[in-house]
């Protein structure tokens, strides 16, 4: 068992992150967009507790699984279709937050096709847990 120092901050978070999350999805405004599926990407970073106890432990089961958390995004997004990013951030976010321990969630999405003279579009956002579910944590 690894030993960790004591008297860390016990309302910390720590964060973890996804990063560059692919998948493919009916998301845009324009009929061309709603057509057919088109490329969206995600950067995730997820408030938790401090990962401390899952580190002496060294087991997935103390903490959030990763790959959890990706296969809940995309389906939210796969068995949607979004008019906007907005909308589709929004319902990972809550997604999340009904499946996961998490305090906080910051995600991005981004369209990279959506214009040719960008590398992307999208919308960036951060929200805390509702206050009921911070109780759990």
């Amino acid at each position: 068992m690894t030993k960790f120092p004591m008297g860390w901050d016990a309302a910390a978070l720590d964060w973890i992150t996804i990063d560059q999350l692919e998948f493919d999805c009916i998301i845009g405004i324009y009929p061309h967009e709603r057509a057919q599926v088109q490329p969206v990407q995600i950067n995730l970073r997820l408030g938790v507790t401090p990962v401390s106890e899952a580190a002496r432990a060294d087991d997935i089961a103390a903490t959030v699984d990763y790959q959890r958390v990706c296969e809940a995004s995309m389906a939210v997004a796969q068995t949607g279709q979004f008019q906007l990013v907005e909308t589709l951030a929004l319902s990972i976010v809550a997604a999340l937050f009904e499946q996961f321990p998490l305090a906080a969630i910051q995600i991005k999405v981004s369209k990279p096709l959506a214009l040719p003279y960008t590398q992307g579009v999208g919308i960036e956002l951060m929200r805390r847990a509702p206050a009921a579910h911070t109780d759990e944590i």
